[in-house]
């Protein structure tokens, strides 16, 4: 806290010489995750750096509203960060948020480029201020964008809930009056594609390198040609389109009483991740609305490489609409 500390003063006594930085003064954090370097990028940008945060998700979601209860899925400290405004903004891996709950549903913006590095903010205005200010390419879109909408992600098991499904729906019906055209684009799975299906689907990039080194060597044949697989039949999913839109998760949760009990269906989970944590496609999590007992319900967009302007376009719309605003 204490080199914070000199940092703000320094911030101060720039500001007051009539300085003007992208991020002068600004208040961030680094997830642990994250090296090192992810400091000198900030402080280069003029940025107060207050320290590191957890991405450890053992958190409640301090979204306003949501009653502390049993069934509340937790979330990172990342998270907590930028939604409580300890921080405007935070640099993270898997920024979107691929565990129990994505950025969106926690009420704040959750951006991720193709190279893996992410922005978390409170607004997808913030998240592109930030991305300019440390010089990262993100492009406006300059041509009509396709937009396809999938409720079932790569997974023929997935059952997305009525308000989650109602979500999405929503979204497609007002990005059809923005964009020049919107398209149902789930998969068509081919039998061999089940492969897809494996547990190890829900892992990133740099996770399925290190099967090279700890899977012995009469399987490394085996896992290479699932990880080949995986990606052909990902970069399938895009194949006509600028920019898919999914669910953040297939739910909330909900119970049912029984005899003798209370049967817990948690729903909050995220079977579409590995659409851009396999891919490394760039993707942005962002609230679009919220259910009957005001759990925020988000969305994750993802996008082909390259076409970060398109998606934080698109994700600038959904939040308009829905006037989603961040406690100061």
């Amino acid at each position: 806290m204490a080199a914070a500390r000199r940092s703000a003063e320094e911030a101060d006594r720039r500001l007051a010489r009539g300085e003007r930085g992208s991020l002068l003064g600004l208040p961030v954090a680094v997830e642990d995750s994250l090296p090192r370097s992810a400091f000198d990028v900030l402080a280069a940008a003029g940025a107060v750096v207050i320290g590191r945060t957890s991405a450890a998700e053992r958190y409640r979601n301090p979204t306003p509203g949501i009653p502390a209860t049993a069934l509340d899925p937790t979330v990172s400290g990342t998270v907590v960060a930028v939604a409580t405004g300890v921080v405007s903004a935070a640099l993270a891996r898997r920024a979107p948020g691929a565990g129990q709950v994505p950025a969106g549903g926690v009420g704040v913006v959750g951006f991720e480029t193709s190279g893996g590095a992410g922005v978390l903010a409170r607004t997808v205005a913030d998240v592109a201020h930030v991305v300019r200010a440390i010089g990262w390419e993100v492009e406006a879109a300059n041509r009509p964008l396709r937009i396809g909408v999938s409720l079932r992600g790569l997974s023929v098991t997935t059952r997305t809930r009525a308000p989650m499904r109602r979500a999405v729906e929503d979204v497609a019906a007002l990005l059809s009056l923005h964009v020049n055209e919107v398209v149902d684009h789930d998969p068509h799975l081919a039998s061999e594609s089940r492969l897809l299906l494996a547990p190890h689907l829900a892992a990133g990039p740099r996770e399925l390198e290190l099967l090279d080194r700890f899977v012995p060597w009469p399987f490394r044949g085996i896992c290479r040609s699932m990880r080949a697989a995986e990606r052909v039949m990902l970069n399938h999913m895009f194949t006509g389109v600028d920019v898919l839109v999914t669910p953040g998760h297939t739910g909330p949760a909900e119970t049912m009483s029984l005899p003798g009990g209370v049967l817990v269906r948690n729903g909050v989970t995220s079977p579409f991740s590995p659409l851009w944590r396999v891919s490394g496609y760039p993707a942005v999590s962002v609230r679009a609305g919220s259910d009957a007992a005001g759990n925020p319900l988000p969305v994750t967009l993802i996008a082909v490489p390259n076409a970060e302007g398109a998606l934080l376009g698109v994700a600038r719309i959904i939040e308009e609409e829905h006037e989603v605003h961040r406690r100061p």
